[in-house]
């Protein structure tokens, strides 16, 4: 036989402690079906655990608290003198459902004159006593009774039997109609409804009724018939050198050529409750093709393809196809600055006080001055940048460059070079020192998730500045939306304190115009706050993760640092005081520690 309950809770384990307890069965013996899934968000529970309990057993034990129980725990008695009402629980372990049974009990043997105040004292005062509850008549005959419950989302439905006393025992005709007088008409299961009436073991809850769930749609899909993540790696060649000519960073293609397919989100299947009302399907999340410049459309909607012959680059989530603009010589008076849609290449070199801003990558096969170069994509530097404190780079992809001196560098990905001194870099990723030198010296280095390098700092002690963690950007913004949750929720209470105001107001009376006009702008802007503030929270959490992401991040130096150089990771900072060879910095339990090296 088959026992089993529904019950729900805010985790999975406190609903599985609360269906454990109302079986009276340990845990290993029973089997769980979870009917709903829980949810929360920022620590609120959005959604509840809701879990089936189920257990198959030949000799049925009756649970603890159970209608039966609880029914052998008073006697009504009817005597010559009246009905006598005995109650055996000490009022110390009474509880509101012994007084629900009671009540319920008394209300079915339709006792005439029932005295409240007497009942009360037989439950209350004197337990243990017969108390007189009604002048004598004759003992009614009761029926047995089924009590049909629909769960709150009407994807169960279940009976309860209330044994009689003298009456008629109910047919399986006289539950369907118990169940079609509540409605229920989809998805009874007749079999659970004749073993329940053939083992009447009264009190227990049995599902007689499954509505069925609806099926989600599945999410479209984009498949890229391309690498849209692909960098610029340098070759090291055996000796130790780089090979800046083989960076592999163009994949070309040509008209026509298919780069992105996409397969459509699906409806999904509606389903249905007992009471047979449609449970409409999430369908699945939809996508469109992430078409940027020089692609097209095909006819069925379902492809992207090249319109022009050309490089292929994904930026900005968006695929675009670019010819590349290349200047033979240098960025100079002759040019002017460049501003294009697409990757630009130059020969030469890029003087100082020139600009060059593209859509896509830079490549400069010279050396930068004193100059600014703006990409969306990549930036490579054949040689380098000879800053001379006034030459800045900013790439939302990687930079690549040979050397970097006495100049500015911000890089959403990697920055890679043999050589970087007495400059000011920031990567959204990782800093790599490669080649024979592997060199950081002077200025500051910022890498938000870890920095390798042969040697840091020099025997001179050159303050040399490195950091490892969430980028100040990152950082700014992270302030920037706590000090805005405050004040949305100080809005907040506000708005909620002056529509209580108004309530009162217009309870004793209507609203004047104007108050009805606040009533409605504090409405909206509750509305506002209510979509704004979750918002806001789910950003900070995701903020506060990438930070303790930022903290696991490592410094890496395979042969010496030298004195003269600070080391920040996460919140903590160390300042090295005598060379050391060979080791890996890393944070542990709130401190900065070194460890031989693991790159």
């Amino acid at each position: 036989m088959r026992r089993e309950v529904i019950v729900e809770g805010n985790t999975y384990n406190g609903a599985l402690e609360k269906g454990l307890k109302a079986l009276g069965v340990e845990p290993g013996k029973v089997k769980v079906e979870v009917l709903q899934e829980g949810r929360t968000m920022m620590g609120i529970v959005i959604k509840p655990y809701r879990l089936l309990l189920y257990v198959e057993e030949e000799n049925h034990k009756v649970k603890e608290n159970s209608y039966e129980q609880r029914s052998q725990s008073f006697v009504v008695e009817y005597k010559e003198d009246g009905v006598y009402l005995t109650v055996y629980i000490p009022p110390s372990k009474f509880t509101k459902a012994d007084e629900e049974a009671i009540m319920y009990h008394l209300k079915r043997k339709k006792i005439q004159g029932l005295m409240v105040d007497a009942v009360a004292q037989a439950m209350h005062v004197n337990p243990g006593r017969p108390v007189k509850v009604a002048e004598p008549q004759p003992e009614l005959p009761v029926d047995e009774e089924v009590l049909v419950h629909i769960s709150q989302d009407g994807m169960l439905a279940t009976m309860m039997l209330l044994p009689p006393d003298g009456g008629r025992l109910l047919e399986y005709k006289d539950v369907i109609q118990a169940l079609t007088d509540k409605g229920v008409v989809y998805g009874i299961d007749e079999n659970a409804i004749r073993q329940a009436l053939n083992s009447r073991r009264y009190g227990q809850e049995v599902i007689v009724a499954r509505g069925k769930p609806p099926q989600n749609g599945e999410d479209a899909k984009l498949t890229y018939h391309f690498k849209p993540d692909k960098k610029s790696k340098p070759e090291i060649r055996e000796d130790g050198t780089v090979d800046y000519h083989s960076l592999d960073n163009i994949e070309n293609v040509t008209k026509g050529q298919v780069l992105v397919t996409l397969t459509p989100s699906t409806p999904g299947v509606d389903g249905k409750t007992v009471l047979g009302t449609s449970v409409p399907a999430k369908p699945g999340k939809p996508l469109v093709l992430p078409a940027g410049k020089n692609v097209v459309v095909s006819d069925d909607g379902l492809k992207l393809l090249a319109a022009i012959d050309g490089k292929v680059e994904m930026i900005g989530g968006r695929v675009h196809v670019y010819s590349v603009h290349e200047v033979k010589n240098n960025v100079d008076n002759s040019t002017g600055n460049i501003n294009f849609v697409g990757s630009v290449i130059i020969h030469g070199n890029v003087l100082s006080g020139f600009e060059v801003r593209a859509g896509g990558s830079i490549e400069v096969r010279g050396v930068v001055e004193g100059a600014t170069l703006i990409a969306e994509g990549d930036v490579i530097l054949r040689k380098g940048l000879q800053g001379a404190k006034k030459g800045m780079i900013r790439a939302g992809g990687s930079v690549t460059a040979r050397f970097i001196e006495n100049g500015t560098v911000y890089a959403k990905g990697d920055v890679t070079a043999e050589a970087i001194m007495h400059s000011n870099v920031v990567s959204g990723q990782y800093v790599r020192l490669i080649g024979k030198r592997a060199l950081i010296v002077g200025g500051r280095v910022h890498a938000a998730l870890g920095i390798t390098a042969s040697t840091i700092g020099s025997p001179m002690a050159t303050s040399t500045v490195l950091e490892v963690g969430i980028s100040p950007e990152i950082r700014q913004e992270y302030e920037q939306l706590k000090e805005e949750l405050q004040r949305l929720e100080k809005e907040q209470r506000k708005i909620e304190q002056a529509l209580a105001v108004l309530s009162r107001m217009e309870s004793s009376g209507r609203l004047p115009l104007d108050k009805v006009i606040t009533k409605h702008k504090a409405l909206r802007a509750r509305d506002e706050y209510s979509l704004k503030i979750p918002t806001i929270k789910a950003r900070l959490f995701e903020l506060e993760e990438a930070f303790l992401k930022g903290a696991h991040g490592k410094i890496h130096v395979k042969k010496v640092v030298y004195p003269g150089v600070s080391i920040t990771i996460g919140q903590s900072t160390f300042n090295v005081k005598d060379p050391i060879n060979y080791v890996t910095f890393l944070r542990d339990e709130g401190e900065i520690r070194f460890v031989t090296y693991e790159g």
